[in-house]
């Protein structure tokens, strides 16, 4: 069962990004707008690499919200990949996601 929406207009883009908390965790960058919505966005840019780990990062990044995505708050979610998010495991990056949206206290 999905529970977020995705952010789809680049005005919810640029609100999330000018008006939100942002965290900056191993691998990746967590932006979060307290609001009544449900939304969740992945991004990867080209900095991170190719296109085969873009993609990468961004089902390791889908994979690990749909982990804990019933845990925390609502809100506006954005998931921005680093460059070295393909050196941390699974694990680490799932510790550090938590550890980030405990610190913006999104976590319920």
């Amino acid at each position: 069962m999905k529970i977020f929406d995705k952010i789809n207009t680049s005005e919810e883009f640029s609100a999330v990004y000018k008006f939100g908390k942002r965290w900056y965790c191993d691998g990746i960058i967590i932006f979060y707008f307290k609001c009544n919505e449900r939304k969740t966005a992945v991004v990867a840019s080209k900095r991170v690499g190719k296109a085969v780990i873009r993609n990468r990062s961004k089902r390791i990044l889908r994979a690990l919200f749909s982990k804990i995505e019933t845990e925390i708050c609502d809100g506006k979610y954005i998931f921005v990949a680093k460059s070295e998010i393909i050196q941390f495991s699974f694990s680490r990056l799932e510790k550090s996601l938590k550890w980030g949206l405990k610190k913006l206290e999104c976590l319920k």
